[in-house]
């Protein structure tokens, strides 16, 4: 599978929608693809709109800087400087916050998924929630 399925970025979005329920956090969650163009993406009942917005930037992120954004995070404390003209001069813009994360298939970035809305912590375990369901529709198309 090279881009994420409509019913793989659903079933991504379910099982981290699962995952925040039981957390009792109302977040939104998005999959974009390799090019960084929206999938799928779902604003949980009670999630902020601007969970919303930001969601796509984070998933966008993550496949752009082909790393989770959290470790982005950490890079751009040691560079502010670079990190900030880059997130604000990029088109379409970049979000330097945790729980985005790329999706891989074949050791090649395919798409991005990510989770907006909780704690930062939250946002990294529902999404890591969505990459397990991610690494399940991996195992089935082979």
């Amino acid at each position: 599978m090279e881009t994420p399925s409509a019913d793989a970025a659903l079933a991504m979005i379910a099982a981290a929608r699962t995952r925040a329920s039981e957390l009792g956090a109302a977040m939104a969650f998005a999959v974009v693809d390799a090019g960084g163009h929206p999938l799928a993406m779902v604003r949980m009942d009670g999630a902020s709109l601007l969970a919303a917005t930001t969601v796509l930037a984070k998933a966008r992120t993550a496949v752009y800087c082909q790393r989770p954004t959290h470790l982005t995070v950490e890079r751009a404390g040691r560079f502010p400087e670079v990190w900030n003209s880059l997130a604000v001069n990029a088109t379409p813009p970049l979000l330097l916050s945790m729980g985005g994360f790329p999706l891989e298939c074949h050791d090649r970035i395919v798409g991005g998924f990510a989770s907006s809305g909780g704690s930062g912590e939250q946002d990294i375990e529902t999404s890591r929630q969505a990459l397990a369901e991610w690494a399940r529709w991996q195992e089935k198309s082979t």
